[in-house]
């Protein structure tokens, strides 16, 4: 807005004249984003791009100084698929966590329709689309920072069935298979009528691919955004959750190999899932097709040093920030006997739950170690009705076998209609993972998103001339209340009419601000005033002060405002909890009056946290609304402007004197001229009532 004068400016600061983008790309797909999963947007849309001119605290007397520019642009970012249940943290380039709320984006779910953005539709009309079926998000000032980019953000996408699963933030696993084969707008195209729903849906106690993940604790939050074939995404999620697919009577069927009762859940919901353990048949020697020279049923045993019996899964921990890190199964027994055999890492990116990671490890060790013979036989049309994952018994006394369990993994048919069955031994309980309590693992990270306490009632002052060095500025100084650790400074926003406001400044540290504890009286005596002794409280503050030499004090180094007087300390002692008593006084900095002030005063120290503002002398008699936007120490939580409390000052240019006191101020005599000539030099002393800034000693009256 530009009301107040710039500070010093830095020639080395590179200016930027538009959006700096590190990538973004055009032209792929939107990705879709099933449960609670992390996911970086993609930037598809900006225009309104700024540079606002920055100026830090200065130290003195110098004036603020320039901090070179930080930028803004209206954006927009594509997320994901819709229609999404909303944004959790943003973890940003700094590997901050914040909010969209503290970014100022606002989320647009991914509806279908789906509004338009408001700010789009009036800035610029015919770029106005409404998107319908993508979450987004969108900013009309989105704050760049200093580098002019938007940076690598991360967002945690409450997606597609969100909390659908066991833990209330997963997806239900059944119900993100039937989505992903039958949604109308982003699906497979799988007919929805060509899904055994008994299989996949039911109630708890029966034996559904749905009761079996949520008894057994698994939930996945997958994030499709890289071009794989269905089959091997569906096979990835039933080998997560010890099941597979079987297509039996033209129907799909979503079958676990879980082979014991199993209870388990939630907190609130408990659900039991029962297995069909009854064989279909029990075959024997009467029932295996004869083939010339081949025994009935061929066995295959694979060799127990070749079983893995150390397997990991690499899984995106929510509790760890969604970092990628392994979930490691074993079996101590099996280690013992054959020597530790590490499996490869299985990249389970859908599971971010430590709980399901450790289940579904698990039950792919046990399955992978424990099921180790194979049979193969055949069977004549007659038999035509078995399936995959149904279960027969085999007797064969040369094999030792009776009515041993098996369960049938593969059937193939011949061209004469012989059947060529494949199945696997059935060790009843390996299918059954016990839950281990799990240690989840963090990064120990402290909640960057924290909000910040608003400001204590700030310091807007105008010190004189000998104080500015003959500039005319505001000084400014804040603290967040409470002396809030969390608070990291504030966003200085102007206004002139208290209604549209533009951001100015920042001061990224708290002001040393208090109250006297006592009251000081006036003094008349010269300086150092080593009678009397300021008592401050800096609670509000939570500041501390420091004692410095004679020196330094006379020089101004521990300069402080009270109630309009400008003094300095020399010596400060702690008298309590933020609390000092303040000797060695030099009263009356810069001709200030050196009066008597009562308990309560306003106490600042005046150092490098105070902004120090030229302002202009077009402004002067000006009035002005500032407002104060707490940020917290990692630069979020940040508090809403629209809360912000207004402060108005007038500006009154009392830190510059006019050319005509100057001169006179140094003793040399000016010549104004006759009454009847024009003026050619004027100084404004202000009001009667205005503070004196500048004494000026004009001689005796003989002289």
């Amino acid at each position: 807005m530009g009301f107040l004068g710039a500070g010093n400016v830095n020639t080395q600061i590179t200016k930027y004249s538009g959006l700096q983008v590190q990538t973004t790309s055009s032209c792929v797909p939107v990705p879709i984003v099933y449960g609670c999963n992390v996911l970086a947007p993609n930037c598809f849309w900006y225009e309104n791009f700024k540079a606002i001119a920055q100026h830090t605290s200065g130290k003195g007397g110098k004036g603020g100084a320039s901090a070179g520019y930080n930028y803004s642009c209206s954006i927009m970012m594509g997320v994901c698929e819709g229609p999404i249940a909303g944004i959790g943290q943003v973890w940003q380039t700094s590997n901050t966590t914040t909010t969209l709320i503290d970014l100022g984006l606002s989320l647009f779910s991914g509806a279908s329709p789906q509004t338009v953005w408001s700010y789009l539709a009036s800035a610029f009309p015919n770029q106005a689309l409404t998107y319908p079926g993508v979450a987004y998000v969108a900013s009309a000032a989105y704050n760049l920072g200093s580098s002019a980019s938007v940076g690598d953000n991360n967002f945690e996408v409450h997606g597609i069935l969100h909390g659908t699963g066991f833990n209330g933030i997963d997806a239900d696993p059944a119900q993100v298979i039937s989505d992903f084969l039958t949604n109308p707008q982003y699906g497979v195209g799988f007919p929805a009528a060509s899904i055994d729903a008994t299989a996949l849906y039911a109630n708890a106690g029966d034996s559904s691919y749905q009761t079996y993940c949520w008894a057994n604790g698994l939930a996945i939050s997958p994030v499709l955004n890289t071009q794989e074939t269905a089959s091997s995404i569906l096979s990835r999620w039933l080998h997560l959750t010890n099941s597979t697919a079987v297509w039996s009577a033209g129907l799909l069927r979503i079958l676990p190999y879980g082979d014991g009762v199993v209870t388990g859940g939630s907190a609130t919901l408990q659900k039991t899932w029962t297995p069909n353990l009854v064989p279909i048949y029990d075959l024997t020697d009467e029932d295996f097709l004869d083939v010339a020279g081949e025994d009935p049923i061929k066995i295959t045993r694979s060799d127990p040093y070749a079983a893995y019996n150390q397997q990991a899964i690499e899984i995106q921990a929510r509790s760890d920030s969604y970092n990628t890190g392994p979930i490691v199964a074993f079996d101590q027994g099996a280690i013992n006997r054959f020597g530790r055999r590490t499996g490869s890492t299985i990249a389970a990116h859908e599971i971010c739950d430590a709980l399901a990671a450790q289940t579904s490890a698990q039950l792919i060790l046990q399955r992978g170690l424990y099921i180790r013979n194979t049979y193969s036989f055949k069977l004549s049309m007659e038999f035509c009705l078995l399936d995959p994952m149904d279960l027969v018994t085999l007797s064969d006394p040369a094999l030792g076998l009776n009515k041993t369990v098996v369960r049938i993994t593969d059937i193939e048919e011949d061209s004469e209609g012989a059947l060529t069955v494949t199945a696997e031994e059935f060790p009843q309980g390996v299918a059954t993972a016990t839950q281990y309590p799990t240690q989840p693992k963090t990064n120990g990270a402290p909640d960057a998103s924290v909000a910040a306490q608003p400001v204590n009632m700030p310091l807007i002052i105008e010190p004189p001339p000998g104080i500015t060095g003959n500039v005319a500025q505001i000084w400014i100084g804040a603290s967040g209340q409470n002396a809030d650790p969390n608070w990291g400074g504030c966003i200085v926003w102007v206004s002139l009419d208290g209604a549209s406001y533009s951001q100015i400044a920042r001061l990224s540290s708290p002001a040393k601000q208090g109250v006297l504890i006592s009251a000081l009286p006036a003094y008349t005596g010269s300086n150092p005033d080593g009678a009397d002794t300021l008592s401050v409280d800096l609670t509000q503050s939570g500041g501390s002060l420091q004692s410095v030499s004679a020196t330094a004090a006379s020089a101004g180094v521990t300069l402080c405002y009270v109630d309009g007087e400008y003094l300095s300390y020399t010596n400060a002692t702690l008298s309590g909890a933020d609390q000092y008593g303040l000797a060695g006084l030099y009263r009356g900095f810069s001709a200030s009056s050196v009066s008597a002030h009562a308990a309560g005063s306003v106490f600042c120290q005046l150092d490098s946290a105070i902004l120090q503002y030229d302002v202009t002398a077009a402004h002067i008699g000006q009035m002005v609304y500032l407002k104060f936007q707490s940020y917290n120490i990692y630069g979020g939580g940040v508090e809403d402007l629209s809360t912000c409390a207004a402060y108005t000052h007038t500006i009154q240019g009392l830190g510059a004197i006019g050319p005509v006191t100057a001169t006179l101020a140094v003793g040399v005599p000016m010549d104004f001229g006759l009454v009847n000539q024009a003026v050619a030099e004027t100084d404004d002393f202000g009001s009667v009532q205005s503070a004196v800034t500048t004494i000026i000693d004009l001689g005796a009256l003989s002289s």
